[in-house]
């Protein structure tokens, strides 16, 4: 079975992490036997072509690529939005991406054209999709998803795509139903839920820490919708009534000054620790040294956080809401409350800051629960198993 991937992000190297999930499904589609090319936009200082674990990669040049790209940055819709000279060069791009995603296919007989986030991507394969009579696959991950609530022009691109899609997957049951909600072309049947993968050697299970103090760890952007005060404010309480605990947040956005200066304010600066940005292995020290993991972001498109936490063997906390659900089982590998409930919020913690037991059997069933539904085989398995059944029974490759 040949595959085509057509994608505006892939790693660029081995050790990069863009896309990283998309390469480490590519690969393990490889290791079952299939042939997979991915179609990605070239960059300054990348082969035109290369193979990485296995993995086909072809790299199209357009307008400016080589010295002003517009992907890779994960800002390009807004670059686009942002004035009439990049959105020359977009269609640029987007023709670019086409002939060259078009003359591979050709060439190679594609069997099935796997698209990855339905804009751009979506609308350069639809159009070949349609062209070539190519089954296509269409996977969201969460940020294009976004764009399907903006009216006009996005209602009628995602009706093209998704009216030529075979089947489509999403990272969560809460994205699923946004795009349903959104793309009327499509009917449920038509519409997966699988996750993204994770990189399981990055982050064992190890036992849990014997820290004096517990640890509560954060890992998430500085950004409104992650809710990141209410974890300070929840935090201020417990404080106020004597409870004995620590709270790492890992991560940078617009926000850092104003959480700091909440963390003054609340008197807590004592218990708080902010750590930049780091290396997966790094992160995955963090885990193990932590006693609890918590998500509080209100929408958040899937949860990746959580499913470290459960790899690593962590109990978690998470707000009801979004694909945070899909992750967390309340009162087995963690605990869920309402978001902005900050009372709520501080229970959960002081629960989980009081019970080492608890917690020790929380993170044990967070552990099965993350390598029964997330671990990486498992996906590559639901990969293969949905593009095997959009072939005839004669073309398929047994594992």
């Amino acid at each position: 079975m040949n595959i085509v991937v057509i994608t505006h992000n892939y790693i660029r190297r081995r050790g990069d992490l863009t896309a990283l999930y998309l390469h480490r499904l590519s690969a393990g589609l490889v290791d079952r036997g299939l042939t997979v090319t991915v179609v990605c936009p070239h960059a300054p200082g990348l082969a035109r072509e290369e193979t990485i674990d296995g993995v086909n990669i072809i790299r199209f040049p357009y307008l400016f690529s080589q010295k002003a790209p517009i992907v890779y940055g994960g800002s390009m819709h807004q670059e686009v939005a942002g004035s009439w000279w990049t959105k020359i060069v977009f269609g640029n791009f987007l023709w670019s991406f086409y002939r060259e995603a078009d003359k591979v296919c050709r060439r190679l007989n594609a069997d099935l054209l796997w698209a990855n986030w339905w804009v751009p991507p979506g609308l350069v394969a639809a159009r070949i999709a349609a062209r070539r009579k190519i089954p296509l696959v269409v996977s969201s991950h969460g940020t294009d998803i976004a764009l399907l609530e903006k009216k006009g022009i996005m209602n009628i691109l995602s009706r093209y795509v998704y009216r030529r899609a075979r089947c489509a997957t999403v990272v969560s049951t809460f994205l699923k139903g946004r795009l349903l909600r959104h793309v009327k072309v499509i009917s449920e049947d038509r519409v997966q839920v699988i996750p993204m993968p994770v990189g399981m050697e990055t982050f064992p299970k190890t036992d849990p820490p014997q820290n004096e103090t517990p640890i509560l760890l954060s890992v998430a952007r500085f950004t409104r919708q992650k809710r990141l005060d209410d974890v300070i404010m929840a935090a201020a309480k417990l404080a106020r009534t004597g409870v004995s605990f620590r709270v790492i947040m890992v991560g940078e956005g617009p926000l850092e000054v104003e959480l700091k200066e909440l963390v003054e304010r609340q008197d807590l600066a004592d218990r708080f620790e902010f750590v930049p940005l780091v290396a997966q292995q790094r992160l995955g020290e963090l885990y193990s040294q932590s006693d609890i993991v918590v998500l509080s972001s209100e929408g958040e498109g899937f949860g990746l956080v959580l499913v470290e936490a459960g790899l690593t063997g962590r109990p978690v906390i998470g707000a009801r809401s979004g694909g945070i659900v899909d992750i967390v089982e309340d009162g087995v590998n963690g605990l869920l409350y309402d978001p902005g409930d900050i009372d709520a919020l501080a229970g959960c913690m002081e629960k989980l800051f009081s019970d080492r037991h608890l917690r020790s059997a929380m993170g044990e069933a967070g552990h099965e629960r993350a390598m029964a539904h997330f671990s990486t085989p498992v996906l590559i398995d639901r990969v293969y198993d949905l593009f095997a059944s959009l072939m005839p029974k004669q073309e398929s490759v047994p594992r």
